[in-house]
């Protein structure tokens, strides 16, 4: 029942590619892969913004906190499904849990890899089980996502939700649509009604810039776009 507010933050591309090679420059020993396949700017952006709303929220180190995301699986199906197939396919997966203290004092190769540690199980295998599953189901009300949830523990003095949520439209051609009237000037979430949901846009202007759009309780927000900048390998304000 606590205030939330929602805000628009914009990246720059210097930032962008600071936090790209912030996330690719000190691989983790407990993450694989980091050498062969550098992270990409939407894992570095999601893993930057995931430790900096752990820290704003000020809980303590053992907070428990998970990062969820919606992935398409449009390729990932084999045979894949037709390039001209039109829906929203996506499936929404979770990583494994965190805790606070880890996202805070290991490089950002931990949590970019804990991004991709769960992506890499969207195989073919699991998303045909995971239909197969629903597809059993009478009733999908249950099935329904519920990631936002209020989340305390006796020994913690933390009311809220402890995860994070993140949509990546850093690829959708939003900005090259005409209707009729000429291309779009701004492109934006109609709702973003949940504490620690947030989307990454790319910008209008094309020039490499990003934004982010979320939504965090009203008495941590000020503390957090201090510390979304100023922990960047490029400080700046974008707001």
């Amino acid at each position: 029942m606590k205030e939330t507010c929602a805000t628009i933050l914009k990246v720059t591309k210097e930032q962008v590619e600071g936090l790209r090679k912030k996330a690719n420059e000190i691989p983790h020993q407990d993450m694989e892969m980091v050498v062969k396949r550098p992270y990409s700017r939407s894992k570095a952006v999601a893993s930057h913004l995931w430790g900096c709303i752990c820290k704003a929220r000020a809980s303590d180190n053992s907070q428990p906190t998970r990062l969820n995301l919606r992935l398409d699986f449009h390729s990932r199906l084999k045979p894949s499904l037709p390039a001209g197939y039109f829906g929203n396919i996506v499936h929404s997966i979770v990583t494994s849990t965190c805790v606070h203290g880890d996202l805070l004092s290991k490089p950002l190769s931990y949590s970019a890899g804990k991004l991709r540690e769960v992506i890499n199980h969207m195989t073919d295998e699991y998303i045909r089980s995971a239909l197969d599953f629903i597809a059993s189901k009478e009733d999908v009300s249950a099935l329904r996502s519920n990631f936002h949830i209020r989340a305390y523990t006796k020994t913690l003095n933390f009311l809220g939700n402890p995860n994070f949520s993140i949509g990546s439209w850093i690829n959708l051609p939003f900005y090259g649509m005409d209707y009729g009237w000429g291309k779009p000037i701004n492109v934006g979430r109609g709702l973003l009604n949940d504490d620690g949901k947030s989307f990454i846009m790319s910008s209008p202007t094309a020039d490499g810039c990003l934004l982010i759009a979320f939504r965090l309780q009203t008495e941590y927000m000020d503390f957090f776009k201090k510390l979304f900048y100023e922990d960047m390998p490029h400080h700046g304000n974008g707001l």
